[in-house]
């Protein structure tokens, strides 16, 4: 299995894991709009993007969104990260690669650093997040408009 950083030509997987993710895997209409988010974020580098590939078939997928916000006290440069598009394909579950996946993703921010990750996750995957060392927040808000 080798873990990596991703490249242009992995998009298509991502667009596909995406669409898998929001339970629209056979709606093609945004298929445009994800590639140039994956292509324009991986070039001005305010997406870092992990895969995990066995053989020539990639099985999993971690992103992290770069976003700015106002500089704190506790974080200056005011960076932080948001964890999304984790996926691993059915048969390769289970088996740690989308926590590794998720380590080797962490270590490339911290590296940058970015010191706090924020994520929304399904009740399936919060034990890796607890694992990763990740605790709920509280006092979060959500206002869909």
């Amino acid at each position: 299995m080798l873990f990596r950083k991703a490249i242009d030509a992995d998009i298509s997987r991502f667009i596909e894991f995406r669409k898998i993710l929001l339970e629209y895997e056979n709606d093609n209409s945004m298929d445009n709009v994800f590639a140039d988010y994956f292509i324009n974020s991986l070039e001005n580098k305010s997406l870092v993007a992990w895969v995990a590939e066995d053989g020539n078939l990639i099985v999993s997928t971690v992103c992290l969104s770069i976003c700015q916000l106002v500089p704190r006290f506790d974080n200056p440069s005011g960076k932080i990260a948001y964890l999304t598009n984790v996926y691993t394909i059915p048969n390769y579950r289970r088996q740690g690669i989308a926590s590794r996946l998720t380590r080797e993703a962490i270590e490339d921010v911290k590296n940058q650093g970015i010191k706090k990750i924020l994520l929304h996750s399904s009740d399936m995957a919060k034990s890796i997040y607890y694992e990763l060392g990740f605790s709920e927040g509280k006092n979060y808000f959500e206002l869909k408009m």
